[in-house]
């Protein structure tokens, strides 16, 4: 690799490793101080966008790396919560931003981030769905984890719910409602009780 080329990337990286410290502002809305970061959103999504891949039969590949991609240009334009949204094309200005971003990548590899952009933000394909579906399913999972906590966030649910696409997803989305977010570790921790 030519050392432009290892360059431009390693500046994307730097680019991306943003998103820590770029929090999801909609939870601010509901009075929620410290929400996680973008990052730590994208992580879950990716997961849940790999494993909705591999039950719907999907291409897994393409799926993960848009579903890694997918809030990429928040790193320059930030995350909008949905009050803000009302003021901007955020369609648009991700995808502006996501196409600025790959021109500052190797050629190859700002075309695949480009293309897979603008295909997720169109949800032309049964893969953008998947990582649309698994946005959408964070998103939920995180405001049941917060309403738990005593936040009013019920509004988030319903939305996200309502912006289903997969049935896989909403299959999903009724057991992640009818679980509690503590549920995972329960029988999971070792007792001192005999």
């Amino acid at each position: 690799m030519d050392k432009g080329r290892a360059q431009k990337i390693a500046r994307f990286l730097y680019e991306a490793g943003q998103l820590r410290r770029v929090d999801r502002s909609g939870w601010w809305v509901a009075g929620v101080d410290a929400p996680e970061s973008v990052a730590e959103h994208s992580f879950r999504t990716a997961v849940l966008a790999g494993m909705l891949a591999k039950i719907i039969g999907a291409n897994r590949e393409k799926v993960l790396t848009m579903a890694l991609y997918h809030d990429i240009p928040e790193a320059r334009i930030n995350d909008l919560h949905k009050v803000a949204q009302r003021y901007f094309d955020c369609p648009t200005a991700n995808v502006r931003a996501a196409e600025d971003q790959a021109d500052s990548l190797p050629s190859e590899l700002g075309k695949e981030m480009a293309d897979l952009a603008r295909e997720l933000y169109d949800e032309s394909s049964l893969e953008a769905k998947i990582v649309a579906d698994a946005d959408h399913l964070e998103c939920l999972l995180t405001a049941k984890e917060y309403l738990q906590r005593g936040f009013p966030v019920q509004d988030w649910i319903e939305n996200n719910l309502a912006g289903l696409h997969t049935e896989a997803a909403r299959e999903i989305a009724q057991a992640a409602m009818d679980a509690a977010p503590s549920d995972w570790w329960k029988g999971l921790k070792i007792s001192h009780k005999q």
